[in-house]
């Protein structure tokens, strides 16, 4: 008798396994693919790594498709005589704000373009399935992708460049759009100031809607977190003792010290919840380690913090009773126990 394969022991399946196990960390910047998203909200929980999304090996494959159609279609652009420059010392060429933590890599700078051979513009590549090329035939860059085109006038803005070569290929098709954009101030200074609205912010900016029903809303990444009862992820970024500083730095408050990257992954056993990423509670109280907090639903009262609820238990917050007793922890000194 013939066995039947288990069905999600596929080859397929294991290719998927193989891509979701290469989970990318978090981004240190505000970057500037995300500036023109609707939400301020979700720019600041980013920003803030409140969440984390997962995405299934299959879409993480086709991402890394559409890395590998950005090089195709640079070499073709270098094949028609582009002088197209897409690294610098080794590194994808960066660009970032005065203070630091809002900019990008841009896919490259060059010159050559038939439309303007001899100006120097921001190169930026997209794949897209047919319904959204579609769109951005129809209408153009600025209209069906506002998004993209933020994105390209912050990195002309950033660069001091006055154009900009947007290259679309469609997915379904292998059809090429190509757009030849002109630098917007308006954009790129509203760009800016929201950048630092989100990165100086200390509380969560405005929902786009309060309404959990709301379609943009549902298909966000963020959903749990605005919407439910999903506790934020626990990292230096997410603790009240922590602020963004100039030059794209970190600060800590509590230890008094520059916070690498690592340092902020890892945060420590200090970590105090931003209170509105702790779900479905009101902050009443608190001092400069702890905050008391108010459940909404049950009427009953916790305090997070050091010698309390830790912000790993905060998912599974007990009662006022276990909330508010002393509970045995690492001893705080000045050393952070990273």
């Amino acid at each position: 008798m013939p066995v039947v394969p288990d069905p999600e022991k596929t080859t397929a399946n294991a290719i998927y396994a193989w891509h979701a196990e290469r989970k990318d960390e978090f981004r240190e910047h505000l970057g500037a693919s995300l500036i023109g998203h609707h939400c301020d909200r979700y720019l600041w929980l980013t920003f803030r790594w409140a969440f984390k999304p997962e995405f299934p090996g299959r879409l993480l494959r086709l991402f890394e498709t559409g890395k590998r159609e950005e090089e195709r279609i640079i070499n073709e652009l270098r094949a028609i005589g582009v002088d197209l420059h897409t690294e610098e010392d080794g590194n994808q060429i960066q660009c970032r704000d005065a203070f630091g933590h809002f900019g990008g890599s841009v896919d490259g700078v060059g010159r050559g373009f038939p439309e303007a051979p001899k100006t120097w513009a921001v190169f930026e590549a997209k794949t897209m399935n047919d319904k959204a090329f579609s769109g951005l035939i129809a209408k153009g860059l600025k209209a069906e992708k506002p998004q993209h085109y933020a994105q390209v006038q912050t990195y002309m803005g950033l660069l001091n460049l006055e154009r900009a070569m947007y290259v679309a290929v469609n997915k379904n098709s292998d059809t090429i759009h190509s757009e030849w954009v002109h630098y917007d101030v308006g954009v790129f200074n509203r760009s800016i100031d929201r950048a630092g609205r989100v990165v100086t912010s200390t509380l969560p900016l405005t929902k786009a809607s309060e309404d959990p029903s709301n379609w943009l809303c549902k298909m966000c990444d963020g959903y749990d977190l605005c919407h439910k009862d999903k506790v934020a992820e626990v990292n230096c970024r997410t603790c009240c003792h922590s602020t963004a500083q100039e030059g794209g730095t970190w600060h800590c408050d509590l230890h008094s010290k520059l916070l690498t990257y690592q340092d902020q992954l890892n945060g420590c056993d200090g970590h105090l919840m931003i209170p509105p990423l702790v779900p479905n509670a009101e902050a009443v109280d608190g001092g400069v380690n702890h905050i008391e907090y108010k459940d909404k639903t049950t009427g009953e009262t916790f305090t997070q913090g050091i010698g309390y609820v830790p912000s790993l238990a905060l998912a599974t917050r007990q009662s006022k009773a276990a909330g508010r007793r002393k509970v045995p922890g690492i001893p705080f000194d000045d050393e952070i126990p990273f």
